[in-house]
C-alpha cells in the first residue's frame, strides 16, 4: 500500500468518518507496519488539513518534548561544564548592583568587609559583624577594634551560604542579625566566584577557602569557640570542612546544618530541575556523570562520620530545593558513626511555609540556637 492515500481511499480502507459505526472501527493489532505508518501519516494529514488548530497543538507539543528529553540532555552531555554551572549557580547574583563593600546598605551595622586571599588568583569578601554587646551607634568603628573584639571571648559563627546568591542575600543577612543580637561575632563569606570573590568554584576550592577562613579566625579569636552554620549547599561545604579540621584534631565547637542533604547525587536527583528526568534510563549518564567528571561529590553522610563535635540539623518539611526527607537520610545515618546524643533534628511543619529559606523566621530559633552552643562549649 502506498503511502499516500486517497482520502476515498482513506475513508473506505481505515472506516475514519463521521459516520462509522462502532463496529467499523479498525483494529490496530490487525495491520501490519506498512499499514501501521500508512495509517498513522493519513490521521497527522487529516489533522492537517481538517483540523489546524489540533495539528498546531500537536506539533508545539512534539518540539516541546523533543526540546526536553532530547535537545537537552544531549546539549548537556557535550558540554559536561553544564552540570558544575548548575551546581553552584554564582552567576546568579541577587540582589543585582549592589555594592558588597557598604555591608550597612544592606541593613548591617557595625559590620566591616574585607577581602582575604586564600590562593594564588583567589580573594574571597568577607563580612564581620560584631556581637550585639560591643556594637556602637557609630558606622566609623576603627579597625583595630574588630581585631581586638574577635579575642574579647565572645564567640563565633562562620556561616557558609548555599548556590547562588551573595554574603548579602537577603534571607542570609537576616540570620546574621539573629546571630549578632545572641552576642555572637558572625564572620559571613563569599566563596570563590560568589559575589565580589575572584576565581571559579569547585568543591575543593569553596572548601579550601572554608578553610583558610577558619584558619585565620583561629589565630585570632584566642580560646573563643567557632561554630560552623552552613545553609544547603553550605551544608556539604560544611561537613567537609569539618572532616578536615577533625582529622587535624582542630575541632569546631559545634556545627548548624540548615536544609541539608546526604550527598549531591540524591540532591541533584530530587532537586525540581530534574522532574522531567527522574525516571528516565539516561539521568545518571546525562546528569550525575558529569559532576563525578569534575569532582562534585559532596558526601556529607560519608564526610559526617569522622566529625566529633555536636550537631544540628535544621529542616523544614515544606523545601522544595532540598526535600526534607534528604536531611532525614543524614540525620538517620549521623546517628550510626555518633550516637542520638550527639546529634539533634528539628524539623518546621510545612505549615509555617518557611520553604527552603525562611527557617530565619521561626521564632523559636534564638532559643534552639542558645541551647544548642550551651551543650556544645
Amino acid at each position: 500500500m502506498s503511502l499516500v492515500l486517497e482520502e476515498k481511499q482513506y475513508e473506505n480502507h481505515f472506516k475514519f468518518n463521521s459516520s462509522t459505526n462502532a463496529e467499523d472501527t479498525i483494529d490496530l493489532t490487525n495491520l501490519n507496519w506498512r499499514e501501521t505508518l500508512d495509517f498513522l501519516y493519513i490521521h497527522l494529514e487529516y489533522l492537517h488539513d481538517h483540523t489546524p488548530f489540533v495539528w498546531l497543538c500537536a506539533k508545539i507539543t512534539f518540539i516541546t518534548l523533543f526540546f526536553i528529553y532530547v535537545a537537552i540532555p544531549v546539549f548537556v552531555k557535550a558540554n559536561q561544564w553544564i552540570m558544575p554551572r548548575i551546581i553552584f549557580l554564582n552567576i546568579v547574583r541577587w540582589p543585582p548592583f549592589t555594592d558588597l563593600t557598604k555591608p550597612h546598605d544592606f541593613g548591617l551595622n557595625n559590620t566591616r568587609n574585607f577581602y582575604l586571599n586564600t590562593q594564588e588568583g583567589v580573594k574571597i569578601g568577607v563580612w564581620h559583624v560584631l556581637p550585639v554587646s560591643v556594637q556602637s551607634d557609630s558606622n566609623n568603628i576603627p579597625w583595630d577594634k574588630f581585631e581586638d573584639e574577635l579575642s574579647n571571648g565572645k564567640m563565633v559563627f562562620l556561616y557558609l551560604h548555599g548556590n547562588s546568591g551573595t554574603r548579602g542575600s537577603y534571607h542570609r543577612v537576616q540570620l546574621y542579625k539573629i546571630l549578632a543580637q545572641l552576642d555572637f561575632h558572625v564572620i559571613a563569606i563569599d566563596y570563590r566566584g560568589y559575589g565580589d570573590s575572584t576565581g571559579h568554584p569547585t568543591e575543593n576550592g569553596v572548601v579550601f577557602d572554608s578553610y583558610t577562613i577558619y584558619k585565620w579566625l583561629k589565630s585570632r579569636v584566642g580560646d573563643s569557640k567557632i561554630f560552623l552554620w552552613g545553609h544547603s549547599l553550605g551544608t556539604g561545604v560544611t561537613a567537609k570542612l569539618a572532616k578536615l579540621l577533625c582529622e587535624e584534631e582542630d575541632h569546631p565547637a559545634g556545627i548548624v546544618l540548615e536544609a541539608p542533604f546526604n550527598n549531591i547525587r540524591d540532591a541533584a536527583f530530587h532537586h525540581p530541575f530534574s522532574a522531567p528526568y527522574r525516571s528516565l534510563p539516561y539521568f545518571e549518564y546525562v546528569f550525575v556523570d558529569p559532576l563525578k567528571e569534575h569532582g562534585l561529590f559532596f558526601n556529607s553522610e560519608e564526610n559526617l562520620a569522622s566529625v566529633i563535635p555536636h550537631i544540628m540539623i535544621l529542616h523544614a518539611e515544606d523545601d522544595l530545593i532540598v526535600p526534607f526527607h534528604l536531611g532525614e537520610k543524614l540525620y538517620a545515618k549521623a546517628k550510626e558513626s555518633r550516637g542520638h546524643d550527639k546529634v539533634q533534628f528539628v524539623s518546621f511543619e510545612a505549615s509555617l511555609g518557611y520553604g527552603h529559606k525562611l527557617i530565619y523566621k521561626a521564632p523559636q530559633l534564638p532559643s534552639l540556637i542558645r541551647e544548642f552552643v550551651a551543650k556544645s562549649k
